[in-house]
């Protein structure tokens, strides 16, 4: 949580911190602004005291809503000033600026640089500006630093912004089954109004069309897939593919709001009927998914749940990540991960060795078994997002049915 910076500072021993780039991707600068549109911005902080946002003046108004501590980067670090000052050399206009904010902010001691910039122009710039600082270390954190932490448990205020995620990407699903369902069926295929055989193209196509409608965005990502490729865990499906009676659907739709925050979940549908071995897997990835569920309570080690899951699977005969590294038919990947401002966060619900992440209030996590055999032609997985609140309350996320087959017409 936000409410958690100062501690992971000074236990990391820095004095400061840095965020730099625009907003796009830039999920620290998204996390401290709320979300808010900026180019070429930067934050800072010194440990114990409040953050700061250095904006464009074009981008004020956007920065007055953050709530932050304002500088106008315009009126004080004037880059056409500074560039006239440096005959039209970016790099140390940039320098100068940044050194410049170190030393009116006394931004001293240890500080950490996060954000999003080219790799090879941050190495420059930062080993330039290292140069001309003499009270201040410039240092970085690799994978695990101050903001993957905070971000791993969620305040209530972000617990209602991954609710509103959760609920109109709920609405979004039931539209999409609803388009399907009114459609014809002829020789076991659905039929468009046209003639022409329905595909999955068309699905996406409407259902992107409401995700607009809703403020969500797919990035064109969602997985789609039908028989065989649903049997490929990350397989978005075949475009051109017309749908078809009797083979798994995997439909895993993970859009994001505006505001940067993801839902992540699955059904596995099955058109007009199943067949007796997809049923059959898909009852039992439900029944391991019911009694995850049941155990999925604070203070749970996570790792526990994904070797749960691993045992369920093996005892019914399935390969698994665990008992076969590397499989690709069975139980195949880990029960589940973290979502917040990235599809992909901490906590993750693995089996790794030495994995010691306990359930605690704030987490938000998936829990996703599945089956896969591409094989046979089939693959399924259910998964809901689900949450604990500052009062350690578990919150479901996801709120869909289960349901393996979708009643068709003249089906």
């Amino acid at each position: 949580m936000k409410s958690n910076l100062d501690r992971l500072m000074q236990e990391r021993n820095l004095d400061a911190f840095i965020v730099m780039g625009d907003s796009d991707g830039n999920t620290a600068m998204n996390y401290l602004t709320g979300g808010g549109h900026f180019e070429r911005a930067l934050l800072f902080k010194r440990r114990g005291e409040p953050i700061s946002l250095i904006h464009g003046l074009m981008e004020r108004d956007t920065a007055a809503e953050t709530g932050l501590r304002l500088i106008d980067r315009d009126g004080q670090y004037n880059m056409y000033k500074l560039l006239d000052k440096h005959k039209g050399d970016h790099l140390m206009a940039q320098v100068d600026y940044l050194s410049q904010l170190i030393e009116n902010e006394k931004l001293h001691g240890r500080v950490g640089v996060y954000g999003m910039m080219d790799a090879g122009a941050a190495f420059t710039l930062l080993n330039h500006l290292s140069d001309r600082l003499s009270e201040t270390e410039l240092v970085g954190e690799y994978k695990e630093s101050i903001f993957t932490v905070a971000r791993e448990t969620k305040d209530d205020a972000e617990l209602a912004q991954l609710a509103e995620a959760g609920r109109l990407t709920c609405l979004v699903v039931a539209e999409m089954q609803e388009f399907i369902q009114k459609h014809r069926v002829r020789n076991e295929h659905v039929e468009r109004e046209d003639g022409n055989l329905l595909t999955i193209g068309d699905v996406k196509a409407f259902m992107r069309g409401r995700l607009h409608h809703y403020g969500l965005d797919d990035h064109n990502a969602t997985i789609f897939s039908q028989g065989r490729d649903a049997g490929v865990p990350h397989n978005r499906g075949d475009a051109a593919m017309p749908l078809k009676l009797g083979q798994s659907i995997i439909l895993d739709i993970f859009p994001q709001m505006a505001s940067g925050y993801y839902h992540d979940m699955t059904r596995t549908w099955s058109l007009g009927y199943a067949t007796d071995q997809v049923v059959e897997a898909w009852e039992q990835t439900k029944e391991i998914f019911d009694k995850v569920m049941a155990n999925f309570k604070i203070g749970t080690p996570c790792r526990d749940l994904q070797l749960m899951t691993c045992d369920y699977y093996e005892n019914k005969g399935h390969p698994t990540a665990r008992n076969t590294p590397g499989t690709q038919e069975g139980y195949v990947h880990s029960l589940g991960h973290g979502i917040g401002l990235d599809i992909h966060e901490d906590p993750r619900l693995t089996h790794a060795e030495g994995y010691t992440t306990v359930l605690q209030p704030g987490h938000v996590i998936t829990v996703e078994p599945g089956l896969y055999y591409p094989s046979r032609g089939f693959g399924v997985r259910i998964e809901d997002a689900v949450a604990f609140d500052e009062a350690g309350q578990l919150i479901w996320l996801t709120d869909y049915p289960y349901d393996l087959v979708v009643p068709m017409r003249g089906a």
